[in-house]
């Protein structure tokens, strides 16, 4: 394999264009004073160029794809998507991240797969609560896997496996997007448990499942880690040992899982689409010790019992193991009837188990998880209504469903986490009422829209805005639709206007 470092200088070249075409300035060693994001002034925005795809990249042996946006402040971000046909140098057959590459202090800081046996992020995994085998993941099993929807500023990728698990076949979709504006890409994932009998399996999910060097290769101690579920678990000291003390006093609104570093300040987690409400996430029964305590002095909960998967199976040997995964209780996946975690209520995993989330990356320092999470409670309080065109009041129940759900917000698609509509020919004029907390760079989708061409004009409040500054559109041809971001964070009431 290639040396770790040549690997960090690799990454500066391969950034060094994108870092001037999507505003951020020339690549410049980290802690440079003069390096930084450029600064436009008050209510100026860079110019964004428009997402990449790279195809068939050859990522020392691995076959991926590369996707490279900008993100919430015009710098740029990429991900390296490992193909699923076919074995790769690790043994996997792919469908992960095998190396994200983000800016900080203005220079790119690289990070990748762990090499300790699971190479990225992004893995289905699947554990059975009894049976032959433990359970599954995507490991050996070959899938297929295609670009999906490629637009000036989004794109969709597509992975499916057919699954084997506790004797039947779960077929298996998750879809990656990417969107300008959108720091981190939307992880959404669907377990189509259809053709096996209803509680003929017994399973829980882990996906996005993964080993990922989210510190810049410096492979460093875990400093803190948490999550959220009915409560906020945050560790107390550092680095994270098992006799760690914790705090689980916190409310908490919507599921996440979180690590970081403290040196260098890093941060990597994962954020759910939808309030715990909607749709719960985590697992087992740590919640009837755990919720409304502390242990200022530990010990941590034992390690089967922890409401996610993160790296308590590596603590006893390691605290440098940057693994994290999702979580649920057994029979999310097979079982008509199972009970989501706290155990006061029942929750149905047949005929498909969906969700999506956020895949986050930043520095520690700046919340990333956390704020993520609060964005999301926020657009809880949404309101959105149209004077022309139709607010979307159902969609998929996920990726590669058919099946109609109605939303709990009118207009917000969780399974993007975007805000849809309908056009009324190729016109919509669309109202928010953002709630007290705003609504930053809403990325929406207005079906029915049949032209080839971004909308001629595209007004905020009455005023016209910049194509690729103000917002970014892509065209979806096949599926008569636009996509578009708002460069902009709506407060109170805001009218936009397509025509």
């Amino acid at each position: 394999m290639t040396p770790m470092l040549f690997r960090r200088h690799s990454a500066v070249a391969l950034l060094a264009v994108s870092l001037a075409a999507c505003g951020g300035k020339e690549v410049r060693p980290a802690g440079d004073p003069d390096a930084g994001t450029p600064d436009a002034g008050p209510g100026q925005a860079h110019p964004c160029v428009p997402l990449s795809l790279e195809r068939d990249v050859d990522l020392e042996g691995f076959h991926t794809d590369r996707y490279t946006w900008c993100d919430g402040d015009c710098a740029p971000r990429s991900a390296f998507l490992v193909r699923n046909d076919s074995a790769d140098p690790a043994g996997w057959h792919g469908g992960y991240v095998r190396r994200y590459v983000y800016e900080t202090n203005g220079a790119p800081r690289t990070c990748d797969g762990a090499n300790d046996g699971v190479p990225g992020w992004g893995m289905v995994t699947c554990h059975l609560r009894a049976g032959a085998t433990w359970g599954n993941w995507t490991e050996g099993v070959t899938g297929t896997g295609r670009t999906l929807f490629e637009g000036r500023h989004h794109a969709l990728h597509e992975f499916r496996w057919p699954l084997p698990l506790g004797g039947h076949i779960v077929n298996v979709t998750v879809h990656y997007l990417f969107a300008t504006g959108r720091d981190h890409p939307l992880y959404a994932i669907t377990h189509d448990v259809s053709s096996v009998p209803p509680d003929a399996l017994e399973a829980d999910v882990r996906s996005p499942y993964g080993d990922l060097l989210f510190d810049g290769n410096a492979n460093a101690e875990i400093a803190g880690l948490g999550w959220g579920d009915r409560h906020r678990f945050v560790t107390l000291s550092s680095p994270v040992t098992m006799a760690s003390g914790w705090d689980y006093r916190e409310p908490n609104v919507v599921p996440y899982t979180r690590m970081w570093t403290a040196a260098p300040d890093a941060e990597m987690g994962v954020v759910q689409t939808q309030p715990w409400l909607q749709k719960p996430a985590g697992g087992y029964w740590f919640y009837q010790q755990g919720w409304g305590q502390l242990a200022a002095n530990g010990p941590m909960p034992e390690d089967w019992n922890w409401t996610y998967q993160l790296n308590q199976y590596q603590l006893p040997t390691t605290t440098r193991s940057h693994r994290l995964a999702w979580g649920s209780n057994y029979g999310a996946l097979g079982w008509r009837q199972y009970a989501r975690y706290g155990d006061d209520g029942m929750l149905s995993g047949h005929p498909y188990q969906s969700y999506s989330v956020f895949m986050v990356l930043g520095p520690h320092s700046e919340d990333p998880v956390l704020k993520r999470a609060s964005e999301v409670e926020s657009w809880q309080a949404v309101r959105l209504s149209a004077t022309e065109g139709t607010v979307a009041t159902q969609g998929a129940g996920g990726v590669g469903r058919s099946d109609s759900v109605p939303f709990a917000v009118p207009g917000y698609n969780p399974v993007y986490a975007t805000w849809e509509a309908r056009v009324t020919g190729n016109r919509a004029s669309l109202r928010f009422d953002s709630g007290r907390d705003g609504l930053e760079h809403p990325v929406l989708v207005l079906r029915g829209y049949t032209l080839s061409t971004p909308p001629s004009r595209v007004l905020l409040d009455e005023q016209v805005l910049a194509a690729d500054a103000d917002y970014f559109a892509s065209v979806d041809d096949a599926g008569d639709a636009l996509w578009l971001t708002l460069n902009r964070t709506l407060t109170g009431a805001a009218t936009l206007r397509v025509e």
